[in-house]
């Protein structure tokens, strides 16, 4: 994947699933084709090789494209439980053979039934793997022949044996609600034949929980001045978590560290950066903190340090054409400038009063907001991203975002579906590099990034991390959409992402983690020691890779990958974890989402939802923090909401609304 239009039709390896009996997966491009690869045989592994990025010989950084993916029919250990593990050598005079099928499949719901007849083997289809606690998970499974046995294993290990509907055309559809608190658990289908195919759906915790352990994580994890804004991402979930649970300590922690960074990277009088300037998306992270600092703490000079430094970043990256550059390239879809101006302007608003300044810095932060938009109208052609120019995952997913959150602004039907239907023609070409297929809640909505790992975590090669922290900028996406549309595949969507994503945290030590590696076998190295004169507490302007200090051997496989900050003194950029709390603070931690089916069924997110006898809809949100309900109904009806301390109902509710306060209108 080179440039625009060639991207269009280069497959990437969407997804690839080892099985102990079998082997199934999917190629997909850009412009929506999808090819099927399928065996019966089990296949021990698989791996991907990467181009060269850039540095010597002997010590260099991976690139950011794939050049080809390896079927590993033999594999040594270690490997994921679910894989075979007992293919790791040919003896002498033995003979294996394997049988793989390429097929077209036309939409990613054929994927299962179309490939589940060439593995000859069960395979799920889960269209919400993340569940609330009590709740239960709608599981189909497809198989040509008969599923004998069907067992879900909780989170400590014990198995239960589920029921079996009578299969339907190849189908067995159920409910299945988990029993043994939270966490993920995993389920095995087996057939008589001995075919077995396995799954992860998870239960979670409350929001809430989620948001106070990152908060956590935000202090132990050292925010570190740095060139790049993934060393301090943690200060969003610092101050955000201070809206809704005060504590006066924390609060006083994150301001001494706060101004300590700060104070290493911007002149306070100049409102300016003072280091690597041209890397605007750091300034766009601190518009977006100051602005969540503001609003937690209520001191407006946070706000006017934002508003200024929007100015900067305005009169010094934003060209003709509207888009926001470092130098010549193209700098609207690194991170998100344009929404971190967005949040700004919601706070401006408020105090944006006829004829003063605040109504003045308002319109010329919206003006500037809009030209940047119309240039990402262009179509994914004509926007770039940092580093080596491929079809990007946060290139294509933050224009996305931006487009459609810049959508929810306007009050023009005719211009949001404009918008609307730019942002969908955006993730429809990023739906090869998103996991929406894969039966497993650790994975299920993350995006597939592959470098990360080098500047991260320092481990020295390249490997698919998904979740990764930028994977959150797709849900916002699927979240503007749902918002703008109604559609609930959006919605649903959304909150499996965001599920997957919350797993970052450990739902038994509630310790902070940095992303969850996909691959099955990755042999690489990781740095062991800090590097000579490295302080937590000076601008970090190195980026070492791996062998250039001491570092030790590790071998990584589907599994969640420890944080380095709390130890590791120069640039790490493990912090970027934080976006998925950002991302829960404005989808879901203080909301909850009601939708009426066609079929008049009413489904609650966050809540609970019944319709009473007197034909009154009745909402309870699951958390006391909840201060809104967006509802998407088909008929009028009378609303009533339970909320903390208060019962309010709502008459003559239709269509798509908020209850409460909606945060896109201001």
């Amino acid at each position: 994947m080179v440039n625009y239009p060639q991207w269009n039709t280069v497959y990437f390896p969407t997804l690839l699933r080892s099985e102990k009996t079998h082997f199934w997966g999917y190629f997909m491009n850009p412009a929506g084709q999808a090819i099927g690869l399928a065996s019966p045989d089990p296949v021990a592994s698989w791996s991907l090789n990467y181009n060269f990025g850039y540095g010597s010989k002997e010590i260099f950084f991976w690139g950011h494209r794939v050049y080809t993916t390896n079927l590993d029919l033999m594999n040594s250990l270690p490997l994921p439980d679910r894989h075979p593990q007992r293919l790791v050598q040919l003896h002498p005079g033995e003979e294996k053979n394997w049988t793989f099928f390429l097929t077209d499949v036309d939409k990613l719901d054929d994927i299962q039934p179309v490939l589940s007849p060439l593995c000859r083997a069960p395979l799920f289809r889960i269209p919400e793997t993340t569940i609330e606690a009590g709740g239960s998970a709608n599981i189909e499974i497809f198989s040509i022949d008969p599923v004998s046995s069907l067992e879900i294993k909780d989170p400590e290990g014990r198995r239960e044996v589920l029921a079996l509907p009578p299969q339907d055309k190849g189908v067995y559809r159920l409910d299945v609600q988990p029993k043994g608190g939270h966490g993920p658990f995993r389920m095995i289908a087996a057939t008589g034949s001995g075919k077995r195919t396995e799954a992860v759906i998870s239960v979670r915790k409350p929001w809430s929980w989620y948001m106070q352990r990152a908060r956590e994580g935000a202090h132990k994890y050292t925010q570190k001045a740095s060139w790049n804004c993934e060393n301090w991402y943690g200060f969003y979930t610092m101050f955000l978590a201070q809206k809704y649970f005060p504590l006066k300590s924390m609060n006083d922690k994150a301001n001494e560290r706060f101004n300590l960074v700060y104070g290493l990277m911007y002149d306070d009088k100049k409102r300016e950066p003072t280091r690597n300037a041209d890397r605007i998306q750091n300034t766009a992270s601190i518009i977006g903190i100051l602005t969540d600092k503001y609003e937690a703490q209520g001191n407006v000079k946070d706000l006017e340090k934002a508003a200024d430094l929007a100015d900067w970043m305005i009169r010094n990256s934003q060209t003709a054409d509207g888009a926001y550059r470092r130098g010549k390239t193209h700098y609207t879809s690194v991170i998100y400038p344009a929404k971190s101006i967005m949040e700004l302007l919601t706070a401006e608003k408020k105090l944006a009063k006829k004829g003063n300044v605040w109504e003045k810095r308002y319109e010329r932060h919206l003006g500037s907001v809009g030209k940047a938009i119309e240039q990402l109208m262009q179509g994914p052609g004509a926007v770039d991203t940092e580093g080596e120019i491929t079809y990007e995952d946060g290139m294509i997913s933050c224009s996305a975002l931006q487009i459609a959150a810049f959508a929810l602004l306007q009050k023009n039907a005719a211009t949001r579906e404009k918008y609307i239907s730019m942002a969908k023609q955006y993730l429809s070409g990023h739906r090869c590099l998103t996991q929406l297929v894969v039966p497993d809640s650790r994975q299920r909505g993350g995006t597939l990034r592959f470098w990360e790992a080098q500047y991260d975590v320092l481990m020295a090669h390249n490997m698919i991390t998904s979740p990764h922290g930028w994977s959150s900028w797709r849900t916002y996406a699927t979240y503007y959409l749902y918002l703008l549309t109604g559609e609930e595949p959006w919605l649903i969507e959304t909150m499996n992402a965001l599920g997957s994503a919350m797993q970052m945290i450990d739902h038994k030590t509630g310790a902070l983690r940095w992303a969850f590696v996909v691959d099955p076998h990755v042999r690489t190295s990781q740095i062991a020691e800090n590097f000579p004169g490295t302080d937590p507490d000076r601008f970090n302007a190195n980026q070492f890779k791996t062998e250039e200090g001491k570092h030790r051997p590790v071998t990584v496989g589907e599994q969640y990958v420890p944080m380095i900050a709390d130890w590791f003194y120069a640039n790490s950029s493990d912090n970027d974890v934080h976006e998925h709390f950002k991302c829960l603070e404005e989808v879901a931690l203080a909301a909850a989402y009601v939708v009426e089916r066609s079929d008049g069924v009413l489904k609650g997110y966050n809540c609970t939802v019944n319709r009473s006898d007197d034909r009154i809809i009745r909402v309870k949100p699951l958390e006391g923090i909840v201060s809104r309900v967006h509802v998407n109904l088909r008929q009028t009806s009378d609303v009533v909401v339970r909320w903390k301390n208060s019962e309010t109902r709502y008459r003559n509710v239709d269509k798509m609304q908020w209850l409460g306060k909606d945060p896109y209108r201001f």
